[in-house]
């Protein structure tokens, strides 16, 4: 048998491809130096601090996210959303605070509204707060316990406290022709605690606090001071509850864009503790979640005065009594609410106030009815006395003490020759008792005040030329009045100081 020959070597694979036949040998790695081995060590416990670090992040996250009590509270697609094409770049919050510090019952909740429309440079938005009695038509419902509640003329925090999330959202679409895509509760009561954790946070007083001491402009609030700040201010002149939802609405911000600045995020402990209270503190519908949170506070933050405007629902009255009820509401102006979200909604802002015209040079009856009457600074000047019997004046009669003192005191005037007209329980939570009157029933409204020792004058418009004795914790009693009496110069309201360029600073 013929034996086969060796197979020839391959160049490039058994030989050396320049032909060398000396094997070729691998020069021999350096063993790491102590400085590199110690650097080697640190960057991968680095990386795994970093690892565990952000790996907690995600966790704390999606813990805190799934802690949050969530309610079914939407209906995005309910037959009173207007013009839902106009909003599908925009998005709406529905911000209601329960339990505020000062107040009870109904004036207890309050609702803002809040529409963000635009993108980036673009991004603006609208906050408007709602009276917690403002008359409103709820129509048909979910309740909370899944029954279905019919539609039905109440208060505006009466949807929530007797149907639950789902009628609210439908109360404001109803009312706003706004398609609400997120609802946010606050339990105001824990955002002082937040407030603690936090340190403190920024907040601006557009005026001159009273209750804090501080004057107008911006303050770093600490927990004890944001808590006296939540409470009801003045003697009864925030009867809207307009005034307290603002306050809530500008430490809640505040709240939000602290926990995002870099030195919180940067502080696992300090968001560990502040998570942990928001998961306590909100309850949220079951499509928000803490990223959607997150964005509203970021919203808020990043845009600047004048990508932002806070309203109040226009009122046409405040005092008013339906029949069958002894409850006071608010009633709205439909036309001005109506013109107000339709603008919200076709432009994303609020519309401008029409320009007064001016009158004809040369035309002095013309400009007469343009020169305004002089404001009464003082309601009580020295010497002031009673020039209206009070068989001539007629005084609704309010109660807000919490006693039930609307008849007793209602009888009480009567018997002393007072007309009194309507009788209920005061939505507004005050500190003192009140005589609210319109700018044409001052003269009226001093007999009142001759008449119950103590009380303190308040003019506003809402009322018209009503005159309303709004009873506070401090009524003492009533007293014998006449022709010729004076009127205590106790009754003038305190005046409140502003300083300049304060409110701009706060916007």
């Amino acid at each position: 048998m013929r034996r086969s020959l060796p197979v020839p070597p391959i160049p490039g694979r058994d030989l050396p491809v320049n032909g060398s036949t000396a094997a070729r040998v691998e020069p021999a790695r350096a063993p790491a130096g102590p400085v590199r081995r110690r650097l080697t060590r640190v960057a991968l416990a680095l990386a795994a601090v970093l690892g565990l670090v952000a790996g907690w992040y995600v966790g704390l996250y999606f813990y805190v996210d799934q802690s949050i009590d969530e309610v079914d509270a939407l209906v995005v697609d309910g037959p009173e959303v207007l013009a839902p094409q106009l909003q599908e770049a925009s998005r709406t919050y529905l911000v209601v605070g329960t339990d505020l510090p000062g107040r009870r019952g109904l004036s207890a909740v309050s609702t803002l509204i809040v529409h963000v429309s635009g993108n980036g440079e673009d991004e603006r938005a609208v906050l408007v707060t709602v009276p917690p009695t403002a008359l409103s038509d709820t129509p048909t419902c979910r309740t909370a316990g899944g029954s279905v509640r019919g539609p039905v003329t109440e208060p505006f925090a009466t949807a929530l406290v007797d149907g639950g999330p789902s009628c609210l959202v439908r109360s404001v679409q109803q009312l706003t022709g706004l398609r609400v895509d997120h609802y946010l509760s606050l339990d105001v009561s824990r955002l002082p605690g937040l407030v603690d954790v936090l340190g403190g946070v920024p907040v601006c007083l557009p005026q001159a606090d009273a209750g804090l001491g501080l004057p107008a402009g911006p303050h770093e609030l600490g927990a004890e001071e944001v808590g006296g700040y939540l409470e009801a201010a003045g003697a009864g002149s925030d009867v809207t509850g307009a005034a307290a939802a603002e306050r809530e609405q500008r430490v809640l911000s505040s709240t939000l864009r602290s926990a995002l600045d870099a030195g919180t995020l940067a502080d696992p402990w300090t968001l560990t503790r502040f998570l942990t209270r928001v998961g306590d503190a909100f309850t949220v519908d079951a499509e928000t979640t803490l990223g959607d949170v997150r964005a509203l506070g970021a919203t808020l933050g990043d845009l600047d005065g004048d990508a932002v405007e806070r309203t109040a629902l226009p009122v046409a009255q405040v005092g008013h009594v339906p029949a069958g009820s002894d409850q006071a509401v608010v009633v709205v102006d439909a036309t001005a609410t109506r013109e107000l979200f339709d603008a919200v909604i076709d432009q994303g802002w609020v519309p401008v106030a029409a320009v007064e015209e001016v009158p004809a040079e040369g035309d002095p009856a013309a400009a007469a009815e343009t020169v305004p009457e002089p404001a009464v600074t003082d309601p009580v000047p020295e010497g002031t006395t009673v020039t209206v019997e009070p068989a001539g004046v007629t005084v609704d009669v309010f109660d807000a003490s919490g006693a039930g003192r609307a008849a007793e005191v209602a009888d009480g005037l009567a018997a002393a020759g007072f007309r009194v007209g309507a009788r209920g329980v005061e939505p507004a939570a005050v500190t003192r008792t009140v005589v609210r009157y319109g700018p044409a029933a001052l003269e009226p409204a001093r007999t009142v005040a001759a008449a119950v020792p103590g009380s303190v004058l308040l003019e506003t418009d809402e009322v018209g030329a009503a005159v309303q004795l709004v009873i506070g914790p401090d009524y003492a009693g009533l007293a014998a009045v006449g022709l010729g009496a004076p009127v205590p110069t106790t009754a003038a309201p305190a005046s409140v100081s502003t300083e300049a360029g304060a409110a701009s600073s706060c916007s």
